[in-house]
């Protein structure tokens, strides 16, 4: 039995993303074991990379109101589609920019399988803050007052204990708000990787700009030409792309959920 699954979360306005991220999975994980899960709407990924489902989270439901589902409602029908109870969260935003540490990945998963009280293992440096050491081997706690405790960077999750944290009517910043106070008041103990082994400037196990995208434009590094073995790849391909609902304030951009809405 695979020991974890990967979710790619995305909406379909966001279609232009898929093929850069996928190219760099492609070059920087090329042996990655799981299965890759791409949580559309209603849109097919069709590029080159064959380990992908598109799960198509939308199709043949009603969706009353305004027609759209919203953010918590997707990663809800997605989650219920797993085949596996850890998952990997990712976005489709999260361009990788150096080789996965595919080993350390399947050692923490690995934790989590073997200790089922563990709801979630932060795998960068802009995941919570870390507190102390934990009882576990090469993990520590995370700050529960930490604004962001139920944060959407690269992160190792429980399925159980992500759906327990959703509500339907929430976008991703107010999942993050929300979430962290669910989480905290239900005393859920979130970890993170030991902070001495990895850095923004260093090794990290997942290497990957923490947001490509905000507000529906190119942003930081994904704004540039993409530069990798091989040639030139241009990641901005429409500028700027079809923007989600706008559920945060104008001119925020936290690190968090930068550029998620009220849409999925």
């Amino acid at each position: 039995m695979k020991s974890y699954s990967i979710l790619v979360n995305t909406c379909d306005s966001f279609e232009d993303c898929w093929e850069p991220f996928f190219r760099l999975w492609s070059l920087y994980w090329p042996d990655c074991p799981a299965r890759v899960y791409l949580n559309t709407e209603y849109k097919t990924y069709s590029g080159p990379e064959k380990n992908v489902v598109s799960l198509r989270s939308c199709a043949g439901r009603t969706i009353p109101g305004r027609g759209r589902a919203t953010w918590s409602e997707c990663l809800k029908w997605a989650l219920e589609a797993m085949e596996t109870d850890t998952v990997l969260y990712m976005q489709e935003d999260y361009f990788l920019t150096a080789p996965v540490d595919g080993g350390a990945v399947e050692r923490y998963a690995e934790q989590m399988r073997a200790h089922p009280e563990i709801p979630c293992i932060q795998l960068t440096p802009e995941g919570i803050p870390a507190r102390e050491p934990s009882r576990y081997e090469g993990l520590f706690t995370s700050d529960p007052d930490y604004p962001w405790y139920a944060c959407c960077q690269g992160s190792l999750w429980r399925r159980e204990a992500l759906l327990s944290l959703l509500r339907k009517e929430e976008s991703a910043w107010k999942f993050e708000c929300f979430g962290s106070r669910r989480a905290k008041y239900s005393r859920m103990e979130f970890l993170t990787v030991d902070p001495s082994l990895f850095s923004r400037e260093g090794y990290q196990i997942i290497p990957y700009i923490f947001t490509g995208i905000i507000h529906g434009k190119w942003y930081g590094p994904a704004a540039s030409p993409w530069i990798f073995p091989g040639g030139v790849f241009l990641i901005r391909r429409k500028s700027p792309l079809a923007p989600r609902e706008s559920g945060m304030p104008p001119g925020t951009g936290r690190r968090g959920a930068a550029g998620w809405s009220s849409g999925p």
